[in-house]
């Protein structure tokens, strides 16, 4: 029969909420946001918010338009890569160095990019999409304001 005091040392080896939540964002910018915007650049620029343009037919293509679609799944491909890069910063400070301040800054930091990210799409791509860069910047900043105020003397936890 488990007892109070067994339950406290299970809870003291958990990270803070705002680590745990740092790490399935980085979980998730590996994973769907970077993986699978490297495996399948159609799709991922759809749910992105700038969707590539349907292919023409064979007879009707010529040699720039091969070229410029090749150039813009490359540029998704890219923002694939950068999703990669991030998530595996949040893991890094989060389970090997896990110091929440520079994890805090990392996130932080997110808002560049996130804030650009929801800018483009909302002039250049699909406006439904817009909503969901919108909680990446809710993320970035609740998630990053958190660890950077709290630092290491989380009072929750």
């Amino acid at each position: 029969m488990a007892t109070l005091g067994s339950s406290r040392n299970i809870w003291s080896t958990l990270p803070p909420p705002a680590e745990c939540l740092a790490i399935l964002v980085g979980l998730a910018e590996v994973s769907i946001f970077g993986l699978a915007g490297l495996a399948n650049t159609t799709e991922f620029a759809k749910g992105y918010g700038l969707p590539l343009p349907a292919a023409r037919p064979e007879s009707t293509a010529d040699l720039k338009d091969e070229k410029d679609a090749n150039t813009q799944r490359a540029l998704v491909a890219a923002i694939a890569a950068r999703n990669i890069e991030k998530g595996i910063i949040i893991l890094a400070f989060a389970t090997y160095w896990r110091d929440r301040r520079a994890l805090g800054t990392v996130f932080a930091t997110g808002l560049v990019t996130t804030v650009a990210d929801l800018m483009l799409v909302r002039w250049y791509g699909v406006k439904e999409a817009v909503f969901g860069h919108v909680i990446g910047v809710f993320n970035c900043a609740a998630i990053g304001g958190a660890l950077l105020y709290w630092g290491r003397s989380d009072p929750l936890w």
